[in-house]
């Protein structure tokens, strides 16, 4: 929603919240339209996101939020509902921009801070920026995450009329914005939505958010459960000092949250919890939960769903 349609109608403080057991009950009734509701609570915001740029022919847009919100995926379709509306666009990854690793930040306790905006090469960023503005053309960085630094870069060439997409966890922060001289439109992604038991808080939107990268870590990452919980509270950290303090800044909140994610979680995620810390609070957290969640398949989650990015369509 739009923040200022949002802040007519709803004041300045907005909270949601799902009754799991109400979610339970729709998907044993009738799984395929709990998704279908849940995927065009989503794609209505990007529909209206594009409505927005089209109308204010805007050239940039940035895409910022905290851990696993789905900000590659939401870059990624609206630059598809540009296409067919006939607006060409690019998409660029700000992790694409990750100074080598010898020369990351570090924490008190010698482990990288990837969340630091410093982890950032911004002189690099804002070179790159400005050629594609000013000329349509410009060398990427391709950051290979094994080799912790660039290996080759991308030649990326627009059109004048072309919108640019930028998506990253500090897209929004004004240190990005030096020497860039174009219209932008700037969204802010997260999981907005808590689920309840009861009076219970059972599923705070962080949660769900640490559940979509426990997921998407393991299958897509090669972390185990153990090494993300882990990095978690820094994770944390980083949003509340570099992500979060831009929030209000944006012209758009999205949130991502898919009403029926709980119940796929404890199809996929319960399984790989058996070989994890049992004294892991989080751990501990997420079998509570899975306890009074019900379950379902992704048989019905459509090809085009934020969800993919958490799952994978060939896994067990």
């Amino acid at each position: 929603m739009d923040i200022e349609e949002m802040k007519k109608i709803h004041g300045p403080i907005v909270r949601l919240a799902y009754d799991i057991n109400v979610v339970n009950l729709e998907a044993k009734k009738n799984p395929k339209k709990l998704i279908a509701t849940a995927e065009k609570f989503y794609h209505d915001q990007i529909n209206s996101i594009v409505k927005k740029v089209v109308e204010k022919q805007i050239k940039i847009i940035k895409i910022a939020g905290p851990s696993a919100s789905g900000k590659t995926t939401t870059a990624k379709l609206i630059a598809s509902t540009l296409k067919k509306v006939g607006i060409g666009s690019v998409v660029i990854s700000l992790d694409d921009f990750f100074l080598p690793r010898e020369k990351t930040p570090k924490l008190p306790n010698g482990n990288y801070d990837f969340e630091n905006i410093t982890a950032i090469d911004q002189k690099l960023y804002t070179k790159f920026m400005k050629s594609l503005i000013n000329n349509c053309f410009a060398n990427k960085p391709i950051f290979d995450f094994i080799a912790g630094k660039s290996l080759k870069t991308e030649l990326i060439k627009i059109n004048n009329q072309d919108v640019i997409i930028i998506e990253g966890i500090h897209a929004l922060n004004p240190i990005f914005e030096k020497g860039l001289n174009a219209k932008k439109y700037n969204i802010y992604i997260s999981c907005e939505a808590n689920y309840v038991w009861g009076r219970e808080l059972l599923i705070p939107a962080r949660i769900l958010r640490l559940m979509r990268r426990c997921l998407r870590d393991f299958y897509k990452r090669g972390t185990s459960i153990d090494e993300t919980l882990k990095a978690w509270p820094n994770v944390c950290r980083g949003e509340s000092d570099y992500i979060k303090p831009f929030k209000y800044t944006a012209n758009f909140l999205l949130d991502s949250t898919h009403v029926y994610e709980p119940l796929l979680y404890d199809v996929y995620l319960k399984p790989l919890l058996i070989h994890s810390n049992k004294e892991n609070k989080y751990i501990q957290d997420f079998n509570y939960i899975f306890s009074k969640t019900g379950k379902m398949t992704k048989d019905y989650i459509p090809a085009n769903s934020l969800i993919w990015e958490i799952l994978v369509k060939n896994d067990n």
